[in-house]
């Protein structure tokens, strides 16, 4: 996948005169619940009721209730009783019937109750309605206070309130929470994008409609929020939807939302380039973030001539002083060269950077390391690297592994080890077992202390903070490629990513198997792809289709099979490249139950919409099929598979054909269907099937009945056309001549009438006179010509083979 420049620091800058929201204390109070806003001790406290026979507490104050057991009106009307009631269903976690209280309260006329409650009280209530989920409660009785002259922003910290509601996916009650707050304008965008960052855009949408709707009138920050989180969530085209809907509805998006609309639409360049044309059409003034995304549209699109010219232009714009170019300009153009692998062109761009006194990010050095790496300058890669560490650039883990994958495609591996091993500061140590101390000088991995097995993890590798960062399971995986054929120094790098606690991915099972392999241990290879599924990881088609390699190169095809099998089973599709393995593997087919199998892959990788190469398998199956007659050496063989390639069709009729005969049962092979068939692929089918049953026949399933041939059908007012009787002719003579088997009509067993067959020989089978000339028997055209192999000649021709064999 391809690494783009992240213009997001230009992209989210917040536009003048906006104001940040309100920030929570750095301090807080154990002893204060974690969610509570800073208490000002300055608030009023509760004032118990005053009674001229009583000294009790507030909560011990009798109330005045009616017989249903509610206060009555003139209570209600009491802001101390009313203040009462709140704390005493506040105590018994009733918050229901408190909303209700104030609620029917409200109605009676304006109360105040500022001076009677305790505004902690109130907040720890709401924090546990929070922290126990019951946020619309909370929200409730935070709507229904402010009415009651008590203030609600130091209750609670909007951020878990707003969380919550992210998390239960309650979008309208955030809004209305929010929307109780001062500056509530910049919760509604922190709603939308915390929305969008959890992938949630349906979410996202309903609380942009919701903010609509408390705005009086539009927000462009709110737009621009909404537009981040279609990308966020990756549906670029909701983002034109909106767009489209604002320019209907007259109003023009700020010079932040064309650019974040650019940047959501930057994998589709034409479409960005329209943005851009669309900004200046309405009086909108381009910025250097909007030329940074066209960039990186170009990036993204390979569009080095336009990236190319649109950089000179941005030189002439800043030469005049309408703009300045910054890391992010130069970091993108320098990536669009180094993707196109014009290294000396991405150098260029370095120079012009530094003499314009802009210090080059990382983004920018790794995209020149990985421009010369491409080109195979693998000096020049590493010098850009010292560059870098010595200009104060902190190198990545990214920058490093280019450096080693370059040395590896070089096949400087000694190189890649040691390059490596500065890395870490000292040697590699790796678990020493005493099997493996005579491979020990084979492949590529070197300058290795062995420790004994069995000591202490934390003692094995120490990475030195020479480097602000650790080796990467790609690292490793670069390194694995580096061992070359040696199997031991790949489980030994194997078991050291285990050990500084990197877990192995599919390309590095991968790998390993592959290098297993390449010494033919198809046991081993087996053993690995067991460990692989044990530790939780499931194979991918690349696994598979390296054991299914390997056991193909050991001539190990049943156990392919076997693997194949089970990638099918565990959900796994094959490629391209698994199918062409399976169907390459033999040279040659010795039995029907070889060519079922590769016609069974086959037929698989067609229904999977692959496009083989039919040729090779035509060739062998063609061989296979002539055996039939090759194996008695008493005819000699007319037509011979042609060795040239056939024009390429849609589909091979003939394989598939094929297919559909011998992957049936032989007491269900009743007709061969040859239709649409060469007379050279039509003798192929019917060979097939004949091998097929005298292979069946020599374990016991002999023919039930006579089998029909068609082939081809023809209209009642019409003869059969040349090709068909091209067809007609080269099966009688295959059958009659090669194998000497009975082919006639279904409706007539002694004549053929047909004159342009009259110069047909045929050699009659030993114990019976047949007719020399053939012919069709006209009186009654039919749909279909057909001819009819009797049970009693195959039953003839099946003993005669098997006596000869």
């Amino acid at each position: 996948m391809r690494d783009f420049v992240i213009l997001g620091s230009s992209i989210i800058t917040p536009p003048p005169n906006s104001h940040p929201p309100p920030s929570s204390s750095s301090s807080t109070p154990q002893h204060r619940h974690p969610i509570l806003k800073p208490h000002k001790p300055s608030l009023p406290k509760f004032k118990p009721l005053s009674s001229s026979n009583t000294s009790s507490t507030p909560l011990q104050t009798p109330l005045k209730l009616k017989d249903s057991g509610t206060l009555d009106t003139d209570s209600e009307l009491n802001p101390e009783v009313l203040a009462n009631a709140v704390l005493v269903g506040i105590k018994d976690k009733n918050v229901r019937s408190v909303i209700e209280r104030l609620n029917k309260a409200e109605g009676l006329g304006g109360i105040s109750l500022s001076e009677h409650l305790d505004a902690s009280v109130i907040a720890n209530e709401c924090c546990h309605l929070v922290t126990r989920g019951h946020i619309e409660e909370a929200v409730e009785l935070m709507e229904i206070l402010p009415r009651f002259q008590l203030s609600i922003a130091e209750l609670v910290e909007p951020s878990h309130i707003l969380k919550r509601c992210v998390l239960n996916r309650k979008p309208i009650l955030a809004v209305r929470y929010a929307s109780l707050l001062p500056k509530a304008h910049i919760l509604f965008n922190r709603i939308i994008l915390e929305f969008g960052k959890s992938m949630d855009l349906v979410s996202a949408l309903k609380a942009y409609d919701a903010t609509r709707e408390n705005l009086k009138k539009p927000n462009l920050y709110i737009c621009r929020a909404i537009i981040d989180a279609c990308g966020l969530c990756g549906d670029f085209m909701k983002s034109r939807y909106l767009y489209e809907d604002w320019l209907n509805q007259k109003i023009t998006p700020n010079i932040y939302v064309f650019n974040s609309l650019m940047n959501v639409n930057a994998h589709d360049f034409s479409y960005s380039l329209d943005l851009y044309q669309n900004m200046q059409k309405l009086g909108v003034k381009p910025d250097v973030t909007s030329y940074n995304i066209l960039l990186k549209a170009c990036c993204v699109a390979g569009r080095v001539d336009l990236a190319q010219d649109m950089y000179k232009e941005l030189k002439h714009l800043e030469s005049v002083g309408q703009l300045k170019l910054d890391v992010f300009t130069y970091s993108t153009i320098i990536k669009v060269f180094a993707d196109a692998k014009l290294w000396q062109m991405a150098l260029k761009i370095k120079r012009d950077m530094l003499s314009a006194g802009v210090s080059l990010n990382a983004v920018a050095w790794s995209s020149l390391i990985n421009a010369c790496a491409h080109a195979g300058l693998v000096e020049q890669a590493i010098q850009l690297f010292e560059e870098m560490m010595s200009s104060g650039c902190e190198p990545n883990t990214r920058c490093f592994n280019i450096i080693l994958n370059a040395c590896v495609e070089d096949c400087q591996y000694d190189r890649a080890f040691r390059f490596f091993h500065s890395w870490k500061g000292n040697k590699m140590l790796v678990p020493f077992d005493e099997s493996n101390n005579n491979n020990s000088e084979q492949g590529g991995m070197h300058n290795v202390t062995k420790v004994p097995t069995g000591i202490s993890s934390s003692h094995i590798l120490s990475f030195t903070e020479r480097f602000p960062f650790a080796p990467t399971t790609s690292t490793y995986n670069i390194l694995l490629k580096a061992c070359g054929t040696n199997y031991y120094h790949a489980k030994a790098l194997f078991n050291e990513m285990r050990t500084v606690g990197l877990s192995p991915n599919q390309i590095s099972w991968s790998t390993l198997i592959d290098i297993c392999g390449a010494s033919e241990n198809v046991d081993g290879v087996v053993e690995i792809l067991r460990t692989m599924i044990d530790s939780g990881i499931k194979p991918d088609v690349v696994a598979y289709t390296t054991a299914i390699k390997v056991c193909v190169e050991s001539r190990k095809f049943t156990q392919a099979l076997t693997l194949y099998k089970e990638m099918k089973s565990y959900g796994t599709l094959p490629n391209m490249v698994t199918y062409n393995t399976l169907l390459r593997a033999r040279s040659k087919y010795g039995s029907l139950r070889e060519v079922q199998q590769c016609l069974a892959i086959y037929q698989d990788m067609r229904k999977a919409g692959y496009k083989p190469n039919d040729y090779y398998l035509k060739e062998l199956i063609g061989e296979w099929c002539e055996g039939v007659i090759q194996e008695s050496g008493e005819y000699e063989c007319e037509f011979s598979y042609s060795k040239k390639p056939e024009k390429e069709r849609p589909r091979s009729l003939l394989l598939e054909t094929i297919a559909t005969h011998l992957l049936k049962r032989v007491a269900d092979i009743l007709a061969i269907d040859v239709q649409g068939l060469t007379k050279v692929e039509a003798r192929l089918v019917i060979l097939a099937v004949l091998r097929m049953i005298k292979e069946n026949y020599a374990f016991g399933h002999s023919v039930n009945d006579d089998i029909l041939i068609i082939i081809g059908a023809t209209k009642a007012d019409e003869g059969p056309s040349k090709e068909i009787l091209e067809v007609q002719e080269a099966i009688i003579k295959l059958l009659w001549n090669e194998l000497g088997l009975e082919a006639l009509p279904p409706n007539d067993r002694t004549k053929f009438q047909n004159p342009k067959l009259s110069n047909l020989t045929l050699k009659a089978p030993a114990d019976e006179s047949l007719p020399t000339t053939t012919g069709l028997h006209t009186r009654r055209p039919s749909a279909l010509q057909r001819l009819k192999v009797t049970k009693k000649s195959l039953d003839r021709w099946l003993q005669r083979k098997v006596s000869v064999k």
